[in-house]
């Protein structure tokens, strides 16, 4: 009976070790797999999402050019002593470090001396800009408080020498709230000939701050966004509409 007992005891003693050990491999195995997936979670399976400098302000301005006698370009200035020719891309999702190398030219410097906002650009060059004498504006983002027009067009083009002469007239209508369409009509003239061509489109879309989300059903892209400005003192208007880096200005 005694030596029943040892075995018996002998028995248990030896599976509380096998099971020991079986919880302390389950357990390191887990560990291991918990380990991992805090490798891949912080490296390879989650990319840091690129934020942009903080905004000092919006504006646009006048530029004069060829074949355009006179154009208004959207301008961001930040807090950081940069500024950047708005393009498509929204602020808000703005890869500095990608757009600086996709599009140098649209990248600066600024500083304010008084009133006056001067730029220099990548090429070193500096331009003088003010408030109130026509070439500098404060540009302003959406908030509700003024409704959109029923509709905007951007036209551009213009006479490119040797008898060629373009035209594209880019329209966007705002049919309500939450509805849009689109459309393109273009064409180049030259002496011997003329080819002309019209796209439509159309979707929904919403606008927050200074960014349009244009939904077309398929996709859904998103673009930048401003309210130009008028009077004096200068404020919001909505006869002139900035997007994806292109002024609009209302038909009506």
């Amino acid at each position: 009976m005694f030596k029943l007992t040892n075995i018996v005891n002998q028995t248990l003693n030896d599976m509380k070790v096998k099971h020991l050990a079986i919880c302390l491999a389950v357990s390191g195995f887990t560990l291991h797999l918990s380990a991992a997936a805090q490798i891949k979670s912080g490296g390879a399976y989650h990319k840091s999402v690129p934020v942009a400098p903080a905004v000092e302000g919006w504006y646009f301005r006048a530029v004069s050019g060829y074949p355009a006698a006179i154009s208004f370009e959207p301008v961001v200035l930040f807090k950081n002593g940069e500024y950047f020719d708005v393009g498509d891309e929204p602020i808000e999702t703005l890869d500095v470090a990608a757009s600086k190398s996709r599009r140098p030219k649209a990248w600066g410097t600024w500083k304010k001396t008084g009133a006056t906002f001067t730029l220099i650009n990548s090429d070193g060059k500096p331009h003088d800009y003010k408030l109130g004498v026509g070439n500098w504006f404060p540009a302003y983002a959406y908030t509700g408080a003024i409704r959109l027009k029923k509709a905007y067009e951007k036209v551009s083009g213009g006479d490119y020498g040797n008898g060629t002469n373009a035209l594209v007239i880019n329209k966007i209508n705002f049919i309500d709230a939450t509805h849009f369409t689109e459309g393109a009509n273009g064409g180049v003239m030259t002496s011997g000939a003329t080819a002309w061509k019209k796209t439509a489109n159309g979707g929904t879309y919403k606008i927050s701050g200074n960014t349009i989300e244009l939904n077309y059903g398929t996709k859904v892209i998103k673009k930048s966004f401003a309210l130009g400005a008028t009077g004096s003192p200068a404020h919001a208007t909505n006869t002139m509409i900035f997007i994806g880096g292109d002024a609009y200005t209302d038909t009506e």
